[in-house]
């Protein structure tokens, strides 16, 4: 088998895999639209209930529940897709498979992070838009008191949009879905079984052993010490969140380095 890149091969490989993952893909993203659709469900049980007023924050779940569930979404996928390698019985169907290294491994980058990532967009788009303008409709025929602040309600992509102008440092961040899914889809390739409690016990102990780990150092360096001058890289606030992207990025483009190689160790 060639270890170059066919364009044919490789959507040959696109459709089987369809076939294969997407079955959970299918899952899992129907329960990500039931779990959004239930938050939607209670804030219109509370629309419903409200005699002559719009209950306070009726909404304001929508920035935090699209982060959390998308982020989560996105390491199920991660975690769920080179699972099949470590059982033995598909893990040799999966070897046997006649397309390269590289043509399984940018066909698992399209499934975990493109359509992904796309996909949980346009199921949180769609199931806002549906809420949001049901509201509109019944704040219009209603003689509800500040009727008029559900009238001007911003589907979510709109909302989140608006939302991030205001605090602009957010995309500073926008590398962690892309880290994640370097995480968890190297921890697919690197674990037998349990691959997302392994994956997601590891991260949570670096996390914890790297942050204890950078304040005892701190302390032990400062510790009796006198600042004298403070440095004029950090007195800028976007220099660290500059700095956090880039290593963010960094350490992405390594991890998918090695889930790429791991992945040819199990072709070997």
């Amino acid at each position: 088998m060639s270890n170059t890149f066919q364009t044919n091969r490789f959507f040959a490989l696109v459709t089987r895999q369809w076939i294969s993952f997407g079955k959970i893909y299918l899952m899992s993203i129907g329960i990500a639209a039931g779990v959004i659709a239930a938050f939607y469900g209670y804030a219109l049980y509370e629309f419903r209930i409200a005699v002559d007023y719009i209950p306070s924050g009726l909404l304001d779940f929508r920035m935090p529940l699209f982060i959390l569930l998308g982020l989560f979404f996105v390491t199920i996928i991660s975690a769920s897709y080179f699972s099949d390698y470590g059982q033995k019985s598909k893990a040799i169907f999966e070897l046997l498979i006649p397309a390269s290294r590289l043509e399984k491994f940018l066909t698992a980058m399209l499934y975990s992070v493109v359509v992904c990532m796309l996909s949980f967009i346009a199921v949180f788009w769609l199931i806002d838009l549906a809420f949001v303008s049901y509201l509109r409709n019944q704040a219009t025929s209603s003689a509800m008191i500040h009727a008029d602040e559900i009238k001007n309600i911003d589907h979510s992509l709109a909302y989140i949009t608006a939302h991030y102008r205001h605090q602009e440092r957010v995309r500073y961040l926008f590398f962690l879905p892309f880290l994640l899914n370097a995480i968890f889809l190297l921890g697919s390739i690197a674990y037998r079984n349990f691959h997302y409690v392994k994956t997601a016990v590891v991260l949570i102990a670096y996390i914890a052993i790297w942050s204890l780990g950078t304040v005892y150092i701190m302390k032990a360096l400062t510790d009796g010490s006198v600042t004298v001058r403070q440095s004029a890289f950090f007195e800028n606030e976007d220099n660290p969140l500059q700095l956090c992207l880039l290593v963010g990025i960094l350490v992405t483009l390594i991890l998918w380095g090695i889930a790429f190689l791991r992945l040819k160790e199990k072709e070997v």
